[in-house]
């Protein structure tokens, strides 16, 4: 069977992406008996960087993709074809740019795309506009055989009115906003790790958990 493909993509800075993408990563890591690889192709390479900075055997696999070089979609698919016979997961960090052609491609090639949402005025228009552009990647698939699953998750999560909104976002580009959320909490940032799990798997009420068992059901894992 082929890797499961999931990116995590949004349009807006400060989402909190890549740091879900990598918390996430290493809770499947450490929990389950996966081979996790993360593909980073934000021109950032934040996840690299880190990956880089750690230097561990025990850590999950991550690799650079650089978007610059000549025939990128040709090359990123004969990647991923190596990836997938090795790999059981490959997350994707998707770049930043709507408009650049590698955000379409990372979602073309995804099953499934996370979608980290903040609420404040900035971050919900540029996601709205994010979400606007799925349905036309969603219809290319479609003729394809396949289909695409993109899941909502609310990240830095605090008590401002602007979460009342947040629903407003469901179905667009067919967008499912998970039940569980993310707090605006520091342990987030000083806890990502291509190492080291976030949190005790047994502690059942801490919220990272919730997110992490309801992302295993919603994606089948």
């Amino acid at each position: 069977m082929s890797a499961k493909i999931i990116a995590f993509a949004t349009q807006k800075g400060g989402s909190g992406k890549s740091t879900l993408l990598m918390l996430t990563a290493a809770a499947l890591h450490n929990r389950t008996d996966k081979k996790v690889l993360v593909i980073d192709c934000d021109p950032q390479k934040s996840v690299k960087d880190i990956y880089q900075h750690e230097n561990a055997d025990n850590a999950y696999d991550v690799i650079a993709y650089n978007w610059k070089q000549p025939k990128p979609e040709t090359n990123f698919q004969k990647t991923l074809a190596i990836a997938e016979k090795k790999y059981d997961m490959i997350f994707l960090d998707a770049p930043g740019k709507v408009e650049g052609k590698e955000v379409y491609f990372s979602i073309l090639i995804s099953d499934i795309v996370i979608v980290p949402v903040v609420a404040s005025a900035l971050d919900i228009k540029a996601t709205i506009n994010f979400l606007k552009t799925i349905p036309i990647v969603r219809e290319v698939k479609a003729k394809q055989g396949f289909d695409l699953k993109v899941f909502g998750v609310v990240n830095k999560r605090d008590s401002t009115v602007e979460h009342q909104r947040l629903d407003e976002m469901n179905g667009i580009g067919g967008l499912e906003l998970f039940n569980s959320s993310l707090s605006n909490l520091v342990r987030y940032k000083r806890g990502i790790s291509t190492i080291y799990d976030i949190t005790e798997p047994q502690n059942t009420e801490d919220e990272f958990n919730k997110y992490y068992q309801e992302f295993l059901q919603k994606c089948g894992i």
